[in-house]
């Protein structure tokens, strides 16, 4: 039985390892993972042992790495039309602003305490649909 398992992952929290193994039962693919509960009673030990293993039996090892495999990902904040200029990810609309300080906060200063503090936000709204986004 102990040749028949190969170690695909490891991981250095059991945490990590929980998710890689969901994301292959998910699929099917039966899993174990070794070394768990020594890393979960010492964190320290984790390089020790080599962390978490995730194991899964031979057959299915090019298969598990396939779906453990980290894939990039892309993240729009916001899209700028064709011009340039930035439109609104919500709704799409054209008419936006970019305020650089938030107001709300900084009346509160004025108020508590009698003088101004400008509070910096940056951040785009749509006056369309009031959407607040800020740009990377």
């Amino acid at each position: 039985m102990k040749g028949n398992w190969i170690t695909v992952a490891t991981y250095c929290r059991p945490v990590d390892a929980h998710l890689g193994r969901a994301q292959l039962e998910a699929d099917g693919i039966m899993c174990v993972m070794s070394d768990e509960f020594l890393v979960r009673v010492d964190p320290f030990l984790s390089n020790a042992v080599g962390g978490v293993k995730l194991m899964v039996p031979v057959w299915e090892a090019e298969r598990a790495k396939e779906i453990l495999r980290p894939r990039p990902r892309l993240v729009v904040v916001a899209d700028a039309s064709a011009d340039g200029e930035m439109i609104c990810p919500r709704c799409h609309c054209e008419d936006v602003y970019y305020s650089r300080y938030n107001r709300r906060v900084s009346i509160w200063f004025v108020l508590l305490l009698g003088f101004l503090i400008p509070w910096r936000d940056r951040r785009w709204t749509c006056k369309q649909c009031g959407y607040m986004w800020k740009e990377r």
